[in-house]
């Protein structure tokens, strides 16, 4: 058997942070917990499935470089069949969804008439980034952290751990989507640092940040 390289290693676990970050949010879709908008994660599955198809022929198939888009599109296909069986209440697209989604098939019929899947995943990057938009206007103007911390800085260290494969790897490509993930995550992150320290006291802030980074060390059964 072959032995792993560090980059393969690496790459094995961006994956499973990934997976790992994202697996409560889908306990709580399957217990019915939580009801997220499907037409929200439509648009998530729609860019990521875009980026990674795009990356994969740009790439020739390099899946260690571009471990972050394609375990981003499972990821988010997988939420979006779980909010559609487990709790789905209709399907209605905000305006901003629909100018999304006629985006991104924009992009994919450049990528088709053209045949070039590397500016076709560029473009695919500036949409995600403005699928940022609605999320950092909600942290700007919240009272109250409406996101996870303990989550988003999950997928901050994983999205980090990426640059070295894709880097390494000597690909344009996969490099672009983890520096976009890790300036668009550490965005939201401190967005979200800004409204626990603007609600709560600085010693009520410490122990409350304390306690996300113990809950990311070690996870609580």
């Amino acid at each position: 058997m072959e032995k792993l390289t560090l980059r393969e290693y690496l790459a094995l676990l961006v994956a499973l942070m990934w997976l790992g970050g994202h697996s409560y949010y889908f306990y709580q879709i399957v217990k019915r917990k939580i009801s997220p908008t499907l037409s929200t994660w439509i648009i998530f599955s729609a860019a990521t499935a875009l980026a990674i198809s795009s990356y994969l022929v740009a790439s020739h198939n390099n899946i260690v470089s571009g471990v972050l888009p394609a375990v981003d599109a499972f990821v988010t296909f997988v939420i979006m069949i779980a909010i559609a069986v487990c709790t789905y209440s209709g399907l209605h697209f905000k305006p901003f969804e629909k100018y999304y989604l006629i985006a991104a098939g924009f992009i994919a019929l450049f990528w088709g008439i053209t045949g070039n899947a590397f500016i076709a995943n560029l473009l695919v990057q500036i949409l995600i980034i403005v699928g940022y938009l609605p999320t950092l206007q909600t942290l700007l103007s919240a009272k109250k952290n409406p996101e996870s911390l303990p989550v988003w800085s999950f997928d901050l260290i994983a999205a980090c751990i990426s640059l070295y494969p894709a880097i390494i790897g000597g690909d344009f490509l996969s490099s672009i989507y983890s520096l976009r993930a890790v300036i668009m995550i550490l965005i939201v992150v401190i967005l979200m640092l800004r409204i626990i320290m603007i609600t709560k006291p600085l010693s009520k802030f410490c122990a409350l940040t304390t306690r996300h980074l113990s809950c990311l060390v070690m996870p609580s059964r």
